[in-house]
Order: C-alpha cells, then structure tokens, then sequence
C-alpha cells in the first residue's frame, strides 16, 4: 500500500554518492511515499529554490523533504502519517540522530528538536525544527515554500518556511522519537546560493 506522499530531495551532482544513500533510504520505508522527486540545482541557485521547483510539481496530499546528504530511518514515513493522522496536523516533524563527521553519534543538543512539544514561541526566536518534515502540500505552497532567512542561529532556508506555516495557521506536531539521520557536516553554510564553504561537494 503506498501513500499520498512525495518525497522531495534537492541535490547537486558532485554529491551523487550521498543522494544514492538518501534515495536508499526512502526505498527502504515501511510505508513507500507515491513518487520521488530528485531536483538537481545545475546553476548554483541554492537548496531553497532548489526545493520549491520540486515542490510545485508534487501531486500529492503530503510532502516528506530530505536533505541528500541525510536519510530516513525505515520507520520515517510511517511514523510521521501515523502522528499525522491521530492529531490532524499539518506539519509533522521528529528528531535526528545525529552523526557527526567522524562517524561517530553526537548527543542531541535542545534547539535540534528537543522540547516534547512543539513550542511557536521558541520557533519565533530561532530556528528548531530540521527541514526533515511531512506537511500538507497546499500549505507548503500557500505560504511560498523555502527562501533564505537569517535566524539568531545562522542563515538557513527551512525557518523561514516554518515561521510562515505558523504564522497562517497550520498545526504542528512532533514526533519525539529519532526517525531519521543527519549527518552534521561542522563546517559551510549549507544549502546556501553559490559554494559558501570552499568544497566542491557543498552548496
């Protein structure tokens, strides 16, 4: 049985390797989403834009986003519609594991999706919620999709797009349990326009 899911990756070529396993990951879900969408960003305009020419070719309900350097947990998908279904959000988001470059797992720390519930006073101070969430695919759209925004913690294009979902109404909820792996790189600023961390295979 598969769902009306879409799940969306922008990549860019020198990073076909780490998309490979990203795309493993989505293949391996105990639920399948309907379709994948794999944008590639040719012309350096960054992750933001990268993610709303994807977004407006979903035909589904629901859009899962996933960073090509990450992956789902096999559980991913299936988790997050489940939360979905029981409260009638419209965003759903769970917490990472977090790998760091050495391999090695990190502790969470609280601003990576921490608190047991979702708090909108403390998304509008900074950004908390990783871009790894479901949400209803016409609100993703009313609200404009993704741009660059800079946050008390750095320059980033997924707090912008949260704030505006909370701003219109949407309802979030978390899932607070990891349900997918990121992998913390330490070093660029990822997803920006351009090559802002002087390595071939970053934005």
């Amino acid at each position: 049985m598969t769902y009306a899911i879409t799940v969306v990756i922008p990549t860019i070529p020198p990073r076909a390797h780490l998309l490979q396993r990203a795309v493993t990951s989505v293949f391996r879900q105990t639920i399948p989403p309907r379709s994948t969408i794999i944008q590639a960003d040719l012309d350096r305009e960054g992750s933001a834009a990268t993610r709303n020419r994807a977004l407006a070719a979903v035909q589904t309900e629901w859009v899962a986003f996933l960073d090509d350097d990450d992956e789902f947990l096999p559980h991913h998908l299936e988790r997050l519609t489940a939360e979905a279904q029981t409260t009638g959000a419209d965003v759903v988001y769970p917490l990472p594991r977090v790998i760091g470059p050495d391999g090695h797992e990190i502790p969470r720390r609280h601003e990576w999706g921490g608190a047991p519930h979702f708090d909108g006073l403390a998304l509008e101070r900074q950004s908390y919620i990783n871009v790894s969430s479901l949400v209803r695919t016409d609100l993703a759209r009313k609200v404009g999709g993704f741009e660059f925004h800079h946050s008390s913690n750095g320059l980033n294009d997924d707090h912008g797009f949260y704030l505006r979902l909370h701003h219109a109404g949407a309802v979030f909820a978390h899932v607070h349990e990891p349900t997918f792996i990121w992998h913390h790189h330490g070093h660029g600023q990822p997803g920006a326009p351009g090559n802002t961390s002087g390595q071939p295979d970053r934005w």
